[in-house]
Formats: C-alpha cells, sequence, structure tokens
C-alpha cells in the first residue's frame, strides 16, 4: 500500500503532515506487511503517480487530483509526524474524508 502525505520538510518518519497547499514536499510512504514502512520517498508533486491513499491535516484541503487519480483521502490530527500516521493507520483510527 502507499500512502502519500503533504509534509512541511524532508526528515523521513518525523516528518510533520501538512495541507496540500502548504506542503513542501510530499512523502510517498510505502507499507508492507504488518503496516511496517519500507521505503518513504520524498516528491515536489504528487500528479501522474499511483497511490492508495492522501493522509490531510485539513478536511477542507484541495483532494481533487488526488481523487481524480484513485485515491482515497483520510483526516490526521495536525502536528502528526509520518511515524505517527502510519501507527493510527494500523489501529485504524483516522477518518475518512467524503
Amino acid at each position: 500500500m502507499v500512502v502519500v502525505m503533504g509534509v512541511r520538510s524532508q526528515e523521513g518518519e518525523e516528518s510533520i503532515i501538512a495541507p496540500v497547499r502548504d506542503a513542501e514536499a510530499f512523502a510517498f510512504v510505502t507499507l508492507g506487511e504488518g503496516m511496517r514502512i519500507e521505503a518513504i520517498e520524498f516528491r515536489k508533486s504528487f500528479e501522474n503517480e499511483l497511490f492508495d491513499y492522501i493522509v490531510t491535516p485539513d478536511k477542507h484541503d484541495d483532494l481533487e487530483d488526488a481523487y481524480d487519480l484513485g485515491a482515497r483521502a483520510l483526516l490526521a490530527m495536525p502536528g502528526m509526524s509520518v511515524e505517527e500516521i502510519v501507527e493510527a493507520l494500523m489501529f485504524r483510527e483516522l477518518d475518512e474524508i467524503v
């Protein structure tokens, strides 16, 4: 599974989530068995990429491009790190944005 999230800086698992409009980069987090992080890649955009979920701290974020790519959106608390978001995913603590 590949999860994308906008981040304020590129600090690996410690990167802090940001809304799409404020993101410095996008973390592409590949999750393996047991929701373990297999890889984190940082990119400037998620255009024309394939991924399963996009995570944002703002339920009013502009996610139209992600929806057009077939992704589902999840809502995280502001200030969460990549590591905290993956843990929340594991325990199904993130709400889906519809």
